[in-house]
């Protein structure tokens, strides 16, 4: 079976979004060859690269892009560029395809990123979709135990928290991006407002002076208000941990290896 052919069975599986410009989009190696493996990440870092090269995959299936931008099928702004060239080459070289599946997962139902998380972390049966991404309504439960639970989940050494350790929290908001939603810009006060709805923040990304400092000064005041930032690729990729479960039955192919092989956290922590 070719690359090509799995790509089609893909599409057919995910729901068809018209002339809608979609960043999904193919880089790398010409994708009409035969699949030897696939492999599952967040996102096409070096590291993922190389481990697909070690596991003989000429397939990498990630959900965030490969040449730092909004939409890889745009990149004469990078020819000339090193980083970009030597990275293109590693792909190429090793007959490697990319595919980036982004819009249509998110478009699909059940959500392909955040439905996977939910069931990574336990949390199904307590989740609801909501306007702003997932809300999770849990058992009361201390914050630091919170905290616990999404560090080992998530397979992190570190993470980022405000709030008193020892809150009861209960109400959780996850986000893909910022607070309200997707198209929120950087100094908008419906941020801040929107959470107010819950004890516990969970956004993809932060801007120190909005929300962050709204849930510092509120928990130094004695407010339930917390906030957990594992960040946003750390927090998807719990989702395409389990990727497989979906993909495998598109694939049709039981002998074909599909392997996860997680990016992890891109910061170092002293």
């Amino acid at each position: 079976m070719t690359i090509q052919e799995i790509l089609d069975k893909i599409h057919a599986y995910h729901p068809d979004l018209g002339d809608a410009r979609t960043c999904d989009v193919v880089v790398g190696a010409d994708p009409n060859r035969e699949c030897t493996g696939i492999l599952i990440s967040i996102a096409p870092t070096v590291p993922v690269i190389k481990k697909a090269i070690e596991v003989g995959a000429n397939f990498i299936f990630v959900h965030e892009p490969t040449f730092w931008s909004g939409y890889d099928d745009e990149c004469e702004w990078l020819e000339g560029n090193d980083v970009y060239e030597e990275k293109k080459a590693l792909l190429i070289d090793n007959g490697i395809t990319v595919f980036r599946d982004h819009d249509h997962m998110h478009a699909h139902r059940p959500d392909g990123i955040f439905h996977y998380m939910m069931k990574n972390l336990g949390w199904l049966e307590y989740a609801v979709p909501g306007k702003r991404g997932f809300e999770v309504v849990l058992p009361p439960t201390k914050l630091i135990n919170l905290i616990h639970h999404i560090k080992n989940v998530m397979g992190l050494e570190h993470i980022r928290y405000i709030g008193n350790p020892e809150a009861i929290v209960s109400k959780i908001g996850f986000c893909g991006h910022l607070l309200p939603g997707a198209h929120s810009n950087w100094s908008n006060n419906d941020q801040v407002a929107a959470s107010w709805d819950y004890d516990v923040v969970i956004p993809g990304e932060t801007v120190d002076w909005t929300v962050p400092l709204y849930f510092r000064d509120a928990a130094d005041l004695g407010r339930t208000k917390a906030m957990i930032v594992p960040g946003h690729f750390v927090q998807e990729e719990a989702g395409m941990a389990l990727a497989e479960e979906w993909l495998r039955p598109v694939v049709g192919d039981d002998d074909l290896p599909i392997t996860f092989f997680p990016a992890g956290d891109m910061w170092k922590y002293e």
